[in-house]
């Protein structure tokens, strides 16, 4: 008889370990609290196209994510695109691409730059994480890049991504960062990750329907994917607008201003241009009790857009097409010390939980969501 396991959340975590494990003959049965699969790699429509409702792209260093999309058969549909970057720095756009891109960076002196680029390669070539544990990646940037490039590029980076508590960041996220990422092609699906969340779904018993571990009977084991109790996490906010403007011939911005209502702008028409006008992202990190997850969406979309105004002078909210906002109460875990809670695997002799929280030193990532998932299924 074959073993039967429950796996708690549909998002790519869930489904790729429930993918792994079908593989293995294991009955796999997904229960997903939400109307569709996916999590933040979820995908809704525009005008007839598929789009992640939160921005994502991979990394040529992505290669578990890059191996299972040739095990899907889908390689055909990923593209690669140059990096295509820049910093937003008082309303000013930077392009942030290249070693030339560097010594035009007006707002960083000469010394400056070169600090900046020598502890970049340091970082990128060294592999020993374990040497950054029980440091503050604040506390470090400062000391090594120099206060300058720490107030103008990695503070208001910081900040934005974790708010009031970013002083409690760990430098091995930090690191991970710099060295697996780097200066890199980026790579999009045509069509969509959507289509992954599709083929991994596609013979998984999938039953709608928010339950909690504790509550499933019958199984030989339950797989947990939702939010780790002990953990803190950040929520997310996305602006998706339509528009025939091109505002900018940049794909990534990150907006280095503490004030901004959003840390990042994505002209996803510049990674892929396939869907009858220009798409672009708004995003940003927040705290679950942050206004944002308790106004009327209105709000939101007027703080964004007053926003944007002040960056692109030539942007016109009457000519924007269609716009939504998705939001992600568990988005971003805080990334603490090694050894914290929040590295550790909770599990009981029939629950297992899987979480992004436990890719230490990473964050988070399809790539290693993939990883996480393929090493619990080999351990079974």
């Amino acid at each position: 008889m074959k073993k039967k396991i429950a796996i708690i959340g549909g998002g790519i975590g869930g489904l790729t370990v429930g993918y792994f494990l079908k593989k293995k003959n294991y009955e796999v049965t997904v229960y997903e609290k939400e109307k569709d699969l996916g999590g933040l790699m979820g995908s809704f429509e525009i005008n007839g196209k598929k789009i992640e409702k939160t921005y994502h792209h991979i990394f040529a260093s992505d290669t578990e994510i890059i191996n299972l999309i040739k095990e899907l058969g889908l390689d055909k549909q990923l593209i690669w695109r140059n990096e295509n970057m820049a910093v937003i720095y008082q309303n000013k756009v930077y392009a942030f691409n290249s070693p030339i891109d560097l010594l035009r960076f007006s707002p960083l002196d000469l010394i400056d730059k070169v600090r900046l680029g020598l502890v970049s390669i340091y970082l990128q070539k060294e592999n020993n994480y374990q040497k950054f544990e029980k440091i503050k990646a604040y506390q470090w940037i400062k000391k090594y890049f120099g206060k300058n490039v720490y107030r103008v590029l990695w503070q208001p980076l910081l900040k934005g991504k974790f708010g009031k508590d970013y002083k409690e960041i760990n430098m091995t996220w930090f690191w991970a960062r710099i060295h697996y990422r780097g200066h890199s092609k980026l790579g999009y699906m045509k069509g969509g990750f959507g289509q992954i969340i599709n083929k991994l779904s596609k013979n998984l018993n999938i039953i709608y329907k928010n339950v909690k571990a504790e509550n499933l009977k019958g199984y030989d084991l339950i797989i947990d994917t939702s939010p780790i109790k002990s953990v803190k996490y950040l929520g997310a906010v996305d602006v998706i607008f339509t528009s025939k403007q091109n505002l900018s011939k940049y794909y990534w911005h990150n907006i280095n201003d503490e004030k901004a209502p959003f840390v990042a702008f994505i002209q996803q028409t510049n990674m892929i241009d396939d869907y009858g006008s220009h798409v672009y992202y708004m995003g940003g990190y927040y705290p679950q009790d942050h206004k944002y997850f308790k106004v009327k969406d209105e709000i939101i979309y007027q703080e964004f857009f007053e926003y944007l105004k002040k960056i692109f002078k030539e942007f016109e909210a009457k000519e924007i097409e269609k716009r939504w906002i998705f939001k992600f109460p568990y988005a971003q875990h805080m990334p603490r010390f090694a050894g914290s809670s929040n590295n550790q695997i909770p599990r009981s002799k029939y629950i297992i939980h899987m979480n992004f929280a436990q890719i230490y030193p990473q964050d988070r990532g399809i790539n290693y969501a993939v990883k996480q998932s393929r090493e619990l299924a080999s351990l079974l």
